[in-house]
């Protein structure tokens, strides 16, 4: 052992102890000496272990690595390479963390989780796409990426190896990398061979996997397929390869087991018509699908995998001929299980004529049913020139029918590989490279081991050879990359076990020659191994019994049972049964049989080439690089032709050989797959059982061999940045990195064989870095201590000087108190006697000041006594004045409202009479579907106009609430003069009473008076009962005003609720629409790309020279598989135009709604004034109090009743959605409309006789007035700012303005923003001013058509696409602004109404515009997300901006920093700010643009950050707020941000997230504010985030599992469940109208344009 790993072995020092449970556990070194036993305690018993050391023999215990390398992403990475430290990572990756995916060098390891993880959807695959391997967190898309990175750069093939135990995951690691490739080299959308590509998993998955006991879904078959690419690294097509399919388990399953998949769910599906042919039962009811008594699947429905299987074969092209030939054959199988063998006495066996069974199985085979009947009972023997028939007992007859129905499903199973294999070729050979993803059987042993888990063994023998040999040529080619001195690395070599299992005289030699002779069996072939192989060390003879043997494979001994190796390698079958397929009815049995033997043809012919062109070498050995195939030799050492019928066990080795000959030509990718346990529960963890998979698949063996050479690699940089604290300062200068690493390496470590200077690398020995983390955590320590104690000194000095500071700071205040208490005496005697001199003035001032009060109140009570009589006179005369006004006028007004209402009443009976009839007639035309066409148009129209009216409708409620108000108000000022005229009343009488008493004599005064007394006693009375009863009406018009507020404020309140469901509703159909346009366009742009290729395929044919199409894109000639693509693209873009209008039709129903609710609010505040008038009248015109209020209050009632009837009607309508009543809701509309247009035209038909008269006076007028000055007009023409373009110029203006343009001529200094808009717009006003509606609509379809031309040619130019978007809105806004509707009509100056469209409604086209501007404007989205890309990871992740503060961590990864930081993206943003400014984009756009490239870099960040376990700590969020600060910055200093606008919270989950990285999380306490602090993060992000924090240094810990649990239970449950966010996500664009002041009049055509045709007018 080597004197610096000893010096590790110190007392505290942690070690690894064996346990028979756990295989490994930790220990804890008490003491140890040199040359003396080492005694480890175990910390969980306490109790002391003593190790014995031997002389020439280390038997120290492995040392523990580190925590901060206990869960590096990748294994190699750790300082101790060993056993219990790569089990222990793995079991804190994958029980704490649940990271199921670990490196190990080159070999992927992936631990099942039994359970859902949200690891591979679309955001994880372009989270990886582009990215090095090591760059993120270990996974299938990164070894997926590396393979389709490297084939694309380097040309070569490459080859991904899956392998594990039966349940280990290994289908869907191989599913899971097929998905990968099929996204990322393939379109957006997936194209055909893709799906295809797909959809084999599901067919290969029915017919090849089955339950196990270990598996749900295992295959019992290997696969290897090959996915082929074309020169654009494109998948163009795909072969699949199988390997030894398990045909035992059609006849025979184990107890928890099942069949094959296809047979449970042709049973699942028995009952749909299609199957009632094949007389399916219950899965239990059959003897083949019966026997393992477990027919279901958890959570796994068989009718619903059954049709993704027929959807597959659909897909595939199988036609539906051949998939009835495949269901009966597998109905035919499960048929002939059940048929009943009979015993004769004869030692012979019958088989019933009414067996249904049998009557089944030979119907749905084409068989005759005595044919079959025969041969399952009977078999031929050849004797010379003789055919003999013989009968057969019963178990030999059921034997021979279990035999004939495994050749059945073993040939069938080939045939469907055929099938598949010709759908998935393209039909040409444009293939360049291929990557092949192999999905093989892990190394299998059992308790019984038979031929199957032999040759799966023997298969896994080739594949770990070959692991080795990658392995160690890895390892050599990085030590001579990086030019160090190295040893060759010793490693085990597995070449004798495959040598005795394939070479001459070996065992699969030895049974192939007991299988030709007539009477070998399985004991004499044991035997004979016995005596030919027993001096192989790799052939052992087991110590009791004769009918096993022992092979020592690289993973461990298998003993295996010899019975049914003979039969089995035979695999025989009566040539009868044979027969009896090839005379079938069904031709595609045919087909069947000779799919098998086609294929041994190929293999054979593949082995004889390989055989010519080696020369007859050795190839048995895959060190070879050319060997192909290994010779089938004979006992004698004779070579043997490959007959007809060979053996299982040669073809397996021959297909294995070719297997291996494909894959020694790529470059191979290994992904190991470990079950963790074998109860299936989700991250349980058992650790023997792991570490047995460990050894088996070569991960041990692996981490041996890196362990040989120099495991540990640091780079210069980092090494310098950790370790430079273990030397001197003065030795380390700065800016030497390399001479720092070799100063601090050579003062520590004496031995020069424990490193190596590489060119970039630091290479260390197994054991060197953990003494490094020693050594400096030694000095951490000591420094820590120095520190402690200069900070104690430091404290207790600082203690003396504050006692000393606070004992004089007490003996100044108490002698300054002294001298104050001495000081006060005297102020106070000084005080006193001021202060008598100031009361003595006082109180003479007081008593001189109430004197003066006294007087001045009682002369200004005299005077104002005077003032108020002279008042009271001149107001009494006003009022009667004011008295006799009102009366008089109120009286008249009486009279006049009775005589008018009295009129009134009698037209509007006369009226309603009228209206009912023309209601009932216009009904009966409403109803009408031709008048309901008629009418929809307009009603297309009035929908649009309410939608831009909602605005205006919304002031008209506000107005009408404040004129509510005032009513209110007035009504309150009326009873207010009620009170008054009734005070007025009450002084004209007594004024007239006193006159009378003056007048007349004593008695007749005295008589009056009686009378005048009684009189106005009586009207008192009257009066106070009127002001109780105006008193009651005035309660209840409150109450029934509060009531109808009510009523109305719950109608505002849906109203509004209503209205912003529907706005809600209405973006999330705008962000669905613009989707479906960027889909639509990538559609359209493949289209006519293929239609280009479509029309030059025969000159590019001829030539021979490629066709360049869109930017210099080679593009070879179109064939069959081309055209089959554009015509699915043709159809889809269908599919894309009928969603589209379905979206339109939903947004229009929607509308409809909207307005109805509008309605119903209108009516309520015309019901809300009328209760208004009513009042108002009732209160002025009564006589009777108390029948006025019996009236108010029957009227409140009705209208109470009215207003809840029309509540629930519009609850129930707006409740229905079937489309009857939308229907009907649509014809009462036209209906109402009909009848207020019946109205205007009996209007307009009475004005008609005035209007002609005086029409035809101005109409003479004129005509004389154009006379006078036509002259005038002929010498002078007046622009009116229009552009005359002939017929036939439409080419040239599209050629001069749009296709050949150039800008510099438009956007000059002196030319006014979207020039070429405005002269389009002013083309387009010609032709509507010429009314020539087809001269508009070829003008706008050539405009519109050629702008989508230069957008796309152009789409990679930031600076055309916000030209021509500039251009775009500003067409778009002049068509909507001077389109002539009133709602934009009425905004307008009166100059610039005549410059609005007068004839045609072009508002068709605006939608056309909208969606060519949505285009451009994701164009340039995408463009600039392109050129951010590549900046993000290193500027804003990897860039360490805060000075002084080294963010950087070695373990393996590789680093991207190529010089970017935060100021290179944060001058691109403004780059693009300035380019959008210049063209005068709307400020509502531009942030829009700048929210979605924020959004970008949000969703980019945070995913990169979830996926890389090196940033997730507390320094490193500190970098990456800071470097989120600068952009936040900008976004001020830009003025993007101001006005609420949102644009930073596009930035708030990767702010929260590095805020989360610096925040306390070390105890439960703190778990509420991350909560709190984190409201963006969802659960599984901020889990995600919380698992993946390391610490950086000794002084911190992870995040605690309490920490974690609060925040999954407090954290509230997001709709959004998703880790990943979607980068690619675009936000809706959102357009805002602004009425802008144009003058067309003053618009020059600059001479660049060359538009000389064009003629003012």
């Amino acid at each position: 052992m080597a004197v610096d790993t000893v010096k590790l072995y110190t007392k505290g020092s942690r070690v690894w102890l064996g346990d028979k449970e756990e295989v490994w556990k930790g220990g804890v070194v008490v003491s140890y000496a040199p040359g003396e036993n080492i005694v480890v305690s175990d910390p969980e018993t306490g109790k002391e272990l003593h190790i014995v050391l031997k002389e020439g023999k280390s038997m120290m215990p492995p040392l523990r690595n580190p925590d901060i390398l206990t869960m590096e992403n990748n294994l190699t990475t750790m300082s101790y390479l060993h056993e219990p430290a790569v089990l222990h990572s793995l079991y804190q990756r994958f029980t704490i963390s649940n990271n199921i995916y670990t490196y190990c060098g080159i070999v992927l390891v992936a631990v099942n989780p039994y359970c859902d993880v949200q690891l591979y959807g679309n955001e994880m695959i372009w989270a990886y796409k582009g990215q090095q391997i090591g760059q993120l967190d270990p996974h299938i898309y990164a070894i997926s990426e590396d393979a389709y990175s490297e084939m694309k750069t380097m040309g070569r093939n490459q080859s991904i190896i899956v392998s594990g135990e039966s349940g280990a995951g290994k289908t869907v690691s191989a599913k899971y990398a097929m998905r990968y490739f099929a996204t990322v080299a393939g379109n957006e959308k997936e194209t055909a061979i893709e799906r295809r590509i797909l959809s084999t998993n599901h067919i290969m998955e029915a017919l090849g996997n089955a339950k196990t006991i270990r598996n749900d879904n295992s295959s019992r078959f290997g696969k290897y397929v090959e996915l082929e690419f074309d020169k654009q690294t494109n998948i163009s097509g795909a072969h699949i390869c199988t390997y030894l399919l398990e045909k035992s388990r059609v006849v025979f399953q184990a107890n928890n087991e099942r069949n094959y998949h296809i047979f449970y769910q042709l049973c699942a599906v028995r009952d749909i018509p299609e199957m009632k042919h094949l007389h399916l039962k219950h899965p239990d009811e059959f003897r083949f699908t019966s026997q393992g008594k477990a027919p279901v699947i958890d959570n796994m429905d068989d009718s619903e995998t059954f049709y993704e299987m027929s959807e597959g074969l659909f897909n595939l092209g199988i036609t539906e001929e051949q998939q009835l030939f495949l269901f009966s054959v597998l109905a035919a199988v499960l048929h002939m299980g059940d048929i009943q063998f009979n015993e004769e006495r004869n030692d012979s066996c019958s088989i019933s004529n009414d067996d249904k069974s049998l009557l089944i199985a030979a119907k749905l085979m084409g068989l005759e049913v005595a044919q079959l009947q025969k041969w399952l009972c009977h078999k031929t023997l050849k004797a010379r020139n003789e055919t003999l028939v013989m009968t057969l007992k019963k178990k030999d007859a059921f034997a021979g029918m279990e035999a004939f129905v495994k050749h059945i499903y073993a040939s069938l199973f080939p045939w469907i590989v055929k099938l598949l294999n010709a759908a998935l070729s393209n039909g040409k050979k444009d293939a360049v490279n291929f990557i092949g993803i192999l999905d093989i059987y892990g190394f299998e042993m059992f308790e019984e081991n038979s031929f199957e888990q032999f040759c799966i063994n023997y298969a896994n023998e080739k594949l770990q050879q070959q692991f080795n040999q990658h392995v160690f040529k890895l390892e050599q080619a990085e030590y001579i990359k990086e030019q160090i001195k190295w040893s060759f690395i010793d490693f085990t070599d597995n070449q004798p076990c495959i040598d005795l299992i394939e070479k001459k005289l070996g065992i699969i030699d030895l049974l192939d020659e007991q299988c030709r002779m007539n009477r070998g069996t399985d004991e004499n072939w044991v035997q004979i191994l016995y005596k030919e192989l027993t001096d192989s060390e790799h052939f052992q003879k087991p110590k009791t019994g004769t009918d096993q043997f022992v092979i020592v494979h690289y993973a461990d001994k298998v003993s295996y049972l010899c019975h049914g190796f003979i039969a089995k390698n035979l695999d025989s079958v009566n040539e009868s049964h044979i027969n009896l397929l090839k005379n079938s009815s069904f031709q595609f049995f045919t087909d069947v049989l000779n799919a098998k033997i086609d294929l041994d043809k190929r293999n054979a012919k593949k082995l004889e080439l390989a055989n010519e062109a080696l020369g007859g070498s050795d190839l048995g050995s895959i060190t070879s690089p050319k060997r192909v195939a290994t010779k089938s030799l004979s006992r004698r050492g004779t070579t043997q032709t490959l007959s007809k019928t060979r053996t299982v066990g040669a073809q397996f080795k021959s297909s294995l050989n070719l297997l291996m000959d494909a894959l020694t030509t790529t470059v191979p990718h290994f992904i190991r797959c470990i079950k963790p346990n074998d109860d299936k529960e989700p991250f349980g963890f058992v650790p023997t059982r792991v570490v047995q998979q460990l050894r088996a698949c070569g991960v041990i063996e692996t981490v041996r061999i890196s362990a040989a050479g120099y495991p540990s690699r640091w780079s210069y940089k980092e090494f310098e940045s950790r370790y430079s604290l273990l030397v001197h300062s003065r030795r380390v200068r700065k800016g030497e990195t390399m001479d720092n690493c070799r100063v601090v390496i050579s003062s520590i470590v004496s031995d020069k064989d424990k490193y190596q200077f590489g060119k970039t690398k630091i290479f260390f020995r197994a054991g060197q870095v953990a003494y490094f983390e020693k050594l400096r955590s030694e000095r951490l320590f000591s420094a820590c201590v120095m520190v402690q104690a200069r900070v104690r000194g430091w404290l207790a000095a600082k203690r003396y000087n504050s006692v000393r500071v606070a004992t004089i700071a007490v003996q100044c205040m108490v002698r300054r108190t002294l001298a104050r208490r001495k000081v006060q005496k005297m102020r106070e005697n000084r005080a006193s006697i001021v202060i008598q001199k100031h009361v003595r003035g006082w109180v003479q001032r007081i008593k001189y000041r109430r004197l003066l009060v006294s007087i001045l109140f009682i002369q200004s009570a005299h005077r104002a006594q005077v003032a108020y009589k002279n008042f009271l006179t001149v107001k009494y005369e006003h009022n009667a004045k004011i008295i006799q006004k009102h009366v008089r006028g109120w009286l008249a007004r009486c009279a006049y409202k009775q005589h008018m209402r009295k009129i009134i009443q009698i037209q509007s009976c006369v009226r309603r009479h009228l209206a009912k009839k023309k209601l009932k007639a216009l009904k009966v035309e409403a109803r009408s579907i031709g008048h309901f066409k008629k009418l929809n148009v307009k009603l297309e129209k009035r929908i649009f106009e309410m939608q831009m009216k909602s605005k205006d409708m919304v002031k008209e409620r506000n107005s009408v609430l404040e004129e509510t108000k005032q009513n209110l108000e007035e009504l309150a000022a009326v009873k207010k003069k009620l009170g008054e005229e009734s005070r007025s009343r009450e002084e004209l009488e007594k004024e007239l009473s006193t006159t009378t008493d003056e007048l007349k004599d004593i008695r007749q005064n005295y008589l009056a008076m009686k009378l005048e007394i009684a009189r106005r006693t009586r009207e008192e009375e009257d009066i106070e009962e009127l002001k109780a009863r105006i008193q009651e009406l005035e309660t209840e018009v409150k109450q029934s005003k509060e009531e109808t507020v009510s009523e109305r404020n719950n109608g505002e309140e849906r109203y509004a609720a209503l209205e912003r469901s529907m706005n809600a509703q209405i973006e999330v159909e705008r962000e669905h629409h613009q989707n479906m346009l960027i889909e639509n366009g990538n559609l359209q742009r493949q289209l006519q790309e293929l239609q280009t290729i479509a029309e030059l395929k025969e000159t590019g044919a001829s030539t021979g020279a490629p066709i360049v199409v869109n930017g210099g894109d080679k593009i070879f000639p179109v064939d069959e598989n081309e055209r089959a693509r554009l015509e699915e693209i043709i159809i889809e873009n269908v599919e894309l135009k009928e969603n589209l209008d379905r979206m339109t039709d939903d947004l229009m129903d929607a509308i409809d709604e909207q307005t109805l609710m509008r309605t119903k609010y209108e009516q309520m505040e015309l019901k809300l004034s009328n209760v208004k008038d009513s009042l108002l009248r009732e209160i002025v015109n009564t006589r009777n109090p108390r029948q006025a209020q019996d009236k108010i209050r029957s009227h409140l009632d009705s209208l109470r009743v009215e207003l809840f009837s029309d509540v629930a009607k519009f609850n129930k309508n707006n409740i229905k959605t079937e489309e009857d009543a939308v229907l009907q809701s649509k014809v009462e509309t036209l209906a109402g409309e009909n009848i207020k247009l019946l109205d205007d035209i009996n209007r307009l038909q009475n004005a008609i006789p005035f209007i002609s008269g005086n029409t035809e006076k101005k109409l003479e007028k004129k005509l004389t007035r154009q006379e006078s000055l036509s002259t005038i007009r002929s010498r002078k023409q007046e622009f009116k700012g229009m552009f005359a373009c002939k017929k036939g110029d439409d080419s040239k203006l599209v050629k001069r303005l749009i296709t050949q343009l150039k800008t510099e001529h438009v956007t000059g200094p002196g030319c006014m923003s979207g020039l070429t808009a405005h002269i389009m717009f002013m083309c387009v006003r010609y032709a509507d001013h010429c009314n020539d509606e087809g001269r508009i609509q070829e003008l706008l379809t050539a405009i519109i058509s050629g702008i989508t031309s230069v957008t796309r040619k152009q789409s990679r130019d930031p600076v055309i696409s916000t030209f021509w978007l500039t251009n775009c809105l500003t067409l778009l806004h002049d068509l909507t602004q001077f389109s002539g509707e009133e709602l934009y009509h009425n905004r307008l100056s009166p100059a610039m109404r005549d410059f609005a469209l007068k004839n045609y409604d072009l508002s068709d086209y605006r939608p056309l515009l909208s969606d060519q501007c949505i285009n451009i404007y994701h164009t340039i989205v995408k463009t600039a997300q392109d050129e951010l890309q590549p900046m993000l990871i290193p500027g804003m992740l990897e860039h360490d901006s805060i000075p002084g503060m080294n963010t950087s961590f070695s373990g393996g990864r590789k680093q991207t920093d190529k010089g970017c930081d935060t100021g290179v993206i944060v001058n691109r943003l403004q780059f693009y700010l300035q380019l959008l400014s210049s063209q005068s984009i709307s400020i509502n756009i531009v942030r829009q643009f700048i929210g979605q490239l924020l959004y970008f870099i949000n969703a980019t960040l945070l995913n990169n950050l979830i996926l890389r376990k090196d940033l997730c700590h507390w320094s490193k969020g500190i970098q990456i707020r800071y470097n989120l600060s600068q952009v936040e910055q900008w976004v001020r200093e830009q003025g993007l941000d101001l006005d609420d606008s949102g644009v930073l919270t596009y930035l708030s989950e990767i702010r929260q997230a590095s805020q989360l990285l610096q925040m306390n999380k070390s105890s439960g306490d703190n778990a509420a504010a991350i909560v709190e602090t984190c409201y963006s993060l969802n659960t599984m992000q901020l889990q995600k985030l919380l698992m993946l924090y390391s610490p950086r240094s000794e002084f911190e810990e992870r995040v605690p599992q309490d920490v974690i649990k609060y925040i999954l239970n407090h954290k509230p449950i997001e709709k959004s469940q998703k880790l990943m966010m979607d980068p690619n996500k675009l936000h809706a664009l959102k357009f805002s109208y602004e009425t802008r002041d144009i003058d067309f009049t003053i618009v020059t055509l600059p001479s660049g344009l060359k538009v000389d045709f064009l003629e003012k007018y």
